[in-house]
């Protein structure tokens, strides 16, 4: 079951890599705040109804589930939309590799999974590289510090999502919670969208073929990431969770490179080399092994024993 979950989150990982890159596509055509409709309005439309029709909505822990995504799509997807539209796709890919290392830490916060003394010098190798790619951003004029800075904000949010989904979910129904996290992200990004759209208005309205063809790129590739998330998440510790996140940056990164040209600085490089060595350190770590797995059950369960 393990390794299932593990291959399921590789999915995921891969496919929210792919995402970061398309995503930079779709803005070079749409304002971020076009993007950011139309990829978690289309989620929550396409995900709601195939749970329905596939009879696999539950009510039960909705409101949980809505909650959850106003973190992830809700905050995460604002805040990366606006950070990708300021910054390079290769950037904001080597930035999320920051993820898993935020992850782990609030791991061992949190869920009090246990850290080796390795594993918490990778983290901080991981971490100092972020700071790296954060802040060099070289010749490109594409980069800016703001908008890594709102990357990393979404990489936030997203690590304490996957510790509160690891935390509180655990029957790994991934379409049931994927549609009504998506439903929840949709309405916590709506007084934005609102606003965004009633002083600076949209181009969503003027967009070609090519520009709606990547907008529902991005929208297919949200919503399959967080079904196989959700699905795997429920099998898997949360630190090996975030470890096996490291494909994200791998893969938005490669790809961005090889279809968008991107270049990033020598600086960027380095941080981006950093996070990668820390990420292995940590995988490293584990297997002698560096975190002590516990048995876990979700809150609804030890709620009845």
């Amino acid at each position: 079951m393990r390794r299932t979950g593990e291959q399921l989150l590789l999915v995921s990982a891969a496919v929210y890599g792919v995402s970061t890159t398309v995503s930079v596509v779709a803005l070079r055509v749409v304002r971020p705040v076009d993007l950011l409709a139309v990829e978690i309005t289309g989620a929550a439309a396409m995900l709601m109804t195939s749970a329905a029709a596939r009879g696999r909505l539950r009510r039960r822990g909705a409101l949980r589930q809505m909650l959850l995504g106003a973190l992830v799509p809700g905050l995460a997807f604002l805040f990366g939309d606006l950070g990708l539209a300021r910054t390079s796709a290769s950037s904001g890919s080597l930035l999320l590799a920051a993820e898993p290392l935020l992850s782990v830490l609030l791991a061992v916060v949190v869920l009090r999974e246990r850290l080796s003394r390795g594993a918490a010098i990778a983290l901080i190798a991981g971490l100092a590289g972020s700071g790296l790619v954060a802040l060099g951003s070289g010749t490109s004029g594409d980069d800016t510090t703001l908008g890594n800075t709102l990357v990393l904000l979404a990489v936030l949010a997203a690590a304490v999502f996957l510790i509160a989904t690891r935390r509180f979910n655990g029957n790994g129904a991934g379409l049931n919670e994927s549609a009504w996290q998506s439903t929840g992200g949709a309405l916590s990004v709506v007084p934005f969208v609102a606003a965004s759209w009633s002083t600076g208005g949209t181009r969503l309205d003027t967009v070609g073929v090519a520009g709606w063809a990547a907008c529902i790129a991005v929208v297919l590739c949200g919503a399959a990431g967080s079904v196989t998330f959700n699905q795997g998440i429920a099998r898997v510790p949360a630190a090996r969770a975030a470890q096996l996140g490291n494909l994200t940056p791998v893969v938005g990164t490669l790809t961005a490179v090889l279809f968008l040209g991107d270049r990033p600085a020598l600086l960027q490089l380095a941080g981006g080399a950093a996070i990668l060595a820390g990420l292995a350190l940590l995988l490293y770590e584990q297997d002698k092994p560096a975190f002590t797995d516990r048995p876990h059950r979700p809150v609804s369960e030890r709620s009845m024993s």
